[in-house]
């Protein structure tokens, strides 16, 4: 018998490079032993809608976190950032192949600020129902783990 996981990423639609990673990063890590139902919504899908309603949380991105927080971000820096590499990439490339940990890092500041301002910040990652992690990438020994 085949054990099944559902997982859903909620990010932004298209998907933005940490979306996109994430989802990629699911179907590496599950178990090989696992039936993995992997699906995508958009942040302000009835889906997720539904999601942080039941958990009285609102579901953003990192630009509504920065703006309800009071978060000066550089947007400049994280777009510039992704065009960068964008620019040395091959030209199929998917937006996971923007991903840098810089990218991250510059938006680190919105990701620990999402709890104190109501807010699990894309990407979401929700398995069998439950939000495992948001705002960041994940590791995927912890990918692991929440699929095991």
């Amino acid at each position: 018998m085949t054990d099944a996981i559902d997982v859903l990423v909620i990010g932004t639609e298209p998907p933005c490079p940490r979306c996109d990673l994430l989802g990629i990063l699911v179907k590496e890590c599950a178990p090989a032993n696992v039936e993995l139902n992997l699906s995508h919504c958009a942040f302000d899908a009835e889906e997720a809608t539904a999601l942080g309603k039941r958990l009285g949380r609102k579901i953003g991105t990192a630009k509504h976190v920065s703006k309800d927080a009071d978060i000066p971000m550089d947007w400049d820096a994280v777009y510039g950032l992704i065009e960068q590499q964008k620019a040395s990439a091959r030209p199929d490339c998917r937006p996971a192949d923007l991903w840098t940990a810089e990218l991250d890092a510059l938006l680190r500041p919105c990701g620990e600020a999402a709890e104190s301002t109501g807010y699990l910040m894309t990407p979401v990652l929700v398995v069998n129902g439950e939000v495992v992690h948001h705002g960041s990438i994940p590791s995927r020994g912890q990918i692991m783990g929440w699929l095991s």
